[in-house]
């Protein structure tokens, strides 16, 4: 979900230069052979092959090094020191224009670095040889390498010469490698005044297999080291600690190891050389911080230490141990977020951006278009503040496509829907629902328990002056408001016509519902309430866990409802006026954390239904509707404001009843379902960090309207076939289905046989 896209002082030497001098060596193995190859390691690119990656896979490919070059980092823009044996600069691999930076010669104070021993320019090689499809290529192939001579040509040298090399690195490069050693402790004070100067030194352990690492890695434990010091030992190819090197000891918090063994680069004589050695491991470790540097230049060199100490890969005893100290570099997972990633919203909250999720209605739809087409991106921070762009399009679901579920509601699970007249009058309507089997519930292990009960119903009952009183529960309130209470014909069951339902009762899915009425002038007035939290207690709806002492993120919607209704001779109209509040949705969609539409929503709507009698047994129905949910601030999101939102939804349908049997019902329909067309949302996100390192916002303005238009046909017919069966069929068929403009046309054939046991 994140991405990563990176394409982004001194002191007087003299007069802080050490008492006395200690002598210095390059810190390649002793036990290791120099095997020379020819300059030309190089051989046409045939298909995938890529023969300079295979020559480099020794130190990439421990290391998921591939993961940065995936993402264009490769050290550009960084400089690292090399305080060493000198850089031969004729080589190819350190021709590229820039490559090396105007060096310097402690031993005689020129700028002459060219290197007669061969370790420097093995060492530089491993940190940014150049990617030219030829020999090898370095970690950090794009770093800039800063040649510092302070070994000479038999690669011995002393801490008089260190000290001067690593004053003059002081301002002019970021990263130090040293990939030599003292022979015993000697004065800290030029590498105090590095680490005050802020550079990061990546020095190696040596290779004499002691228990502890050598001068100057050993440093790293002090204090005034700030963790701007990393200890560099060697493993060989099976990531096991080289016989050779020195182990991590009592200097194991600040000690890394990397590829150290038989590892290809560049030679003298522009030839190649396998070398080994906790040399060869620590320019590994440098050219990491490099690539780390690249990314997030405003990071400090004890962040990037901290950072590559975090990530590495253990090995040996778990945890930081006297062997592998914090373990095996690891490029990729240094590369990756440390913590929570976390941005900030509008109103300053703190918004962790990889938690929460979306998962649109056909109303906003829009959601899921803007999530395909890459519009809703924002920045993330982990926990060094490093920046990481995420597409919170991966969090939004598609909308649901057509399923049988859609087609039979709940009605799959139920095994008798009964309609009766009590003796007082009432009318009594109830769906039993044969409920899920239970594994391990029942009358021994694996046994599956079964249990009817009271899925839905719904009386309505009238008093002698002609009042009444209604109630139900699990989602009837259809037979009741709208063309589903119109009296114009008995038995027609306009109720059980899902298109002709108020679609803003889907925003309240499976609610119950309570109503009275009376008439007046031949109007009848209804008034009443819907609720969806009835059905929690009644367990007739899934409902999501929420951990204890978190808020609830369960959706709740809550309506009151006022209806006008009158009845002609063939005919009858209604006008239905409902607000209905949500809780933790929005127009039927659920969302929370970086992309939450609004905790709360209210919307008022108004809708029209009409029916006419052709025949006794034939009707023409029709209902449309139209609403607004008035806009809003949304603090604690990314979607700062929503704006006001107008949505509409129409049908027209003609019903039948008792045509082929007694007491079947066909209809067919023609409908929109609720669509948004007007309304619009604000995102506000932190969009880029400028150069001083400060997020910079942005807000932009996304439109809530989608570009289709869903169309449902649907053909329907239900039959009882005796007094324990009953047998039903419907056809759907959904043109640019929940508004998608340019989503396939979906169709659904589906059978349904029960019968009681």
């Amino acid at each position: 979900m994140f991405k990563l896209d990176c394409f982004r002082p001194s002191l007087m030497a003299l007069a802080l230069a050490a008492v006395f001098s200690i002598p210095v060596h390059a810190d390649e193995a002793a036990n290791s052979d120099i095997v020379v190859r020819p300059a030309q390691l190089y051989f046409p690119v045939d298909g995938a092959y890529d023969p300079e990656h295979v020559n480099s896979a020794a130190t990439v490919t421990p290391l998921n090094a591939d993961y940065a070059y995936a993402h264009r980092i490769t050290g550009r823009g960084v400089t690292v020191a090399i305080l060493d044996t000198g850089i031969t600069a004729g080589h190819d691999e350190f021709r590229e224009a820039g490559k090396l930076l105007r060096g310097f010669n402690t031993l005689n104070g020129s700028t002459d670095v060219t290197d007669y021993a061969g370790h420097g320019t093995h060492v530089a090689g491993i940190i940014g040889a150049a990617r030219d499809g030829k020999g090898t290529f370095g970690l950090a192939f794009d770093a800039q390498l800063l040649p510092i001579k302070v070994l000479g040509d038999d690669g011995k040298g002393s801490t008089a010469y260190l000290d001067a090399g690593l004053r003059y690195a002081i301002g002019r490069a970021s990263i130090v490698n040293m990939s030599l050693g003292a022979e015993a402790r000697y004065s800290s004070a030029a590498m105090q005044e590095a680490v005050a100067a802020g550079m990061l030194i990546v020095a190696a352990a040596g290779n004499e297999s002691a228990a502890n690492p050598n001068w100057p890695a050993r440093f790293a434990k002090e204090s005034w080291a700030n963790n701007q010091i990393i200890a560099v030992g060697a493993v060989d190819a099976n990531k096991q600690i080289a016989p050779y090197s020195n182990l991590a000891g009592d200097t194991a918090q600040w000690y890394l190891v990397a590829p150290g063994t038989s590892i290809l680069s560049s030679y003298l004589n522009g030839q190649y050389a396998y070398m080994s050695g906790t040399s060869m491991a620590t320019p590994v470790v440098s050219g990491a911080a490099a690539l780390i540097k690249q990314c997030w230049p405003r990071l400090s060199a004890d962040q990037i230490a901290n950072i590559l100490f975090t990530t590495a890969t253990d090995l040996g005893a778990p945890g930081i141990d006297a062997v592998y100290g914090r373990g095996l570099l690891n490029v990729e997972k240094a590369l990756q977020p440390i913590g929570t990633l976390s941005t900030t919203a509008f109103d300053g909250s703190t918004v962790s951006i990889l938690l929460g999720s979306a998962r649109p209605s056909a109303a906003t739809s829009q959601l899921w278009r803007l999530a395909l087409s890459g519009r809703l991106r924002a920045l993330g921070f982990d926990d060094y503040q490093r920046d990481y762009s995420v597409d919170l399009g991966q969090s939004v679901s598609r909308p649901p496509t057509l399923s049988v579920q859609d087609v039979f509601g709940s009605l799959d699970r139920r095994i008798e829907v009964a309609e009766t007249v009590l003796p007082n009058g009432a009318q009594l309507m109830a769906a039993y629902e044969h409920a899920l089997p239970v594994a391990g519930k029942g009358y021994g292990y694996g046994e599956r328990s079964y249990a009817d009960r009271l899925a839905a119903f719904s009386l309505v009952s009238q008093t002698a002056d002609g009042a009444e009183a209604a109630f139900g529960i699990g989602g009837m309130a259809a037979n009741y408001f709208g063309a589903g209470g119109l009296e114009i014909a008995q038995g027609l069951g306009l109720g059980m016509v899902s298109a002709l339902s108020n679609p803003y009762f889907s925003l309240i899915p499976s609610a119950a519902h309570a109503a009275a009425a009376y008439s007046a002038g031949g109007i009848k007035i209804k008034f009443g309430m819907l609720s969806s939290g009835v059905n929690e207690m009644l367990q007739s709806q899934d409902v999501a866990y929420t951990p204890p002492g978190l808020p609830s993120t369960r959706p709740r919607a809550d309506s009151a409802l006022l209806e006008l209704s009158q009845s002609f001779e063939h005919a009858a109209l209604s006008m239905s006026f409902l607000q209905t509040s949500e809780k933790n949705a929005f127009l039927g969609s659920q969302s929370s954390g970086a992309l939450a539409l609004s905790p709360h929503a209210t919307t008022s709507s108004v809708q029209l239904a009409g029916a006419l009698l052709l025949t006794p047994h034939w009707a023409l129905a029709g209902q449309a509707a139209f609403g607004s949910t008035p806009g809003s601030a949304n603090p604690g999101s990314l979607i700062a404001e929503i704006g006001e939102t107008r949505t509409n939804a129409f049908s027209l349908a003609l019903v039948t009843s008792n045509r082929m049997a007694e007491g079947d019902r066909f209809s067919f329909a023609l409908s929109q379902p609720m669509r948004t067309y007007s309304g619009r949302m604000v995102l506000d996100t932190v969009a880029s960090v400028d150069g001083e390192g400060n997020a910079v916002r942005e807000r932009v303005v996304l439109p809530m309207a989608p570009a289709g238009r869903e169309l449902r046909a649907e053909l329907n017919y239900q039959s009882p076939l005796d007094h324990d069966s009953s047998i039903g069929t419907t056809l759907m068929w959904r043109h640019e289905p929940n508004n998608l403009a340019d989503a396939p046309p979906e169709a659904l054939l589906a059978l349904r046989y029960t019968r009681q046991f």
